[in-house]
């Protein structure tokens, strides 16, 4: 694995990854069929992130796909729980396999940092890839953005690895849960 680029580079990756979360936090609050969801959502938007965490326990032990992205995002941020970047990359890929665009981004800009996983550029190609067919325009232009600068730092090879990937995953769910 390369590990090529500038200082300018990881200011720039840096930033788009911390913009990128931010933008899933935001798209994070869209509607969901279960109420528990929405109350976790609530919860979370207004600062009470052990209520947050309650709702979202039962979802997460379900294979709630949104629920699982919001306990990454609550790990990342330090928010209702400890900030952990090991275990919100762990809670995000548990979505993200799902096929939960907002987890795909996430998951995917983690690992152009090696932020709570080791830097890969090949799966972050992979995974952006996958966030950048989202129906959600906020999104995949986000995911476009990141996928280009991952691409800046892969050699054509490792592009094209990343791009059979991508074309050759489906999604399926995780085994891990929340227990206390």
């Amino acid at each position: 694995m390369r590990h090529r680029g500038t200082a300018r580079r990881e200011t720039i990756v840096g930033g788009l990854v911390v913009i990128g979360l931010g933008l899933l936090l935001s798209l994070a609050m869209a509607p969901s069929a279960l109420a528990g969801y929405d109350d976790g959502v609530l919860a979370y938007d207004s600062g009470r992130y052990e209520a947050a965490l309650a709702e979202f326990r039962p979802l997460v032990a379900a294979g709630h796909a949104g629920a699982e992205f919001m306990v990454g995002a609550m790990y990342f941020y330090g928010n209702g729980a400890p900030r952990d970047g090991a275990l919100a990359a762990a809670w995000f890929h548990k979505a993200a396999r799902q096929g939960h665009p907002l987890a795909q981004l996430a998951y995917g800009s983690l690992h152009i940092r090696g932020l709570g996983v080791l830097q890969d550029f090949v799966k972050a190609y992979m995974w952006l890839t996958l966030a950048s067919e989202s129906d959600i325009d906020g999104l995949r232009h986000q995911a476009v953005l990141l996928r280009a600068e991952a691409a800046r730092m892969m050699a054509r090879v490792e592009v094209a690895r990343a791009q059979g990937l991508a074309q050759r995953w489906e999604p399926r769910s995780a085994g891990l849960t929340l227990d206390d």
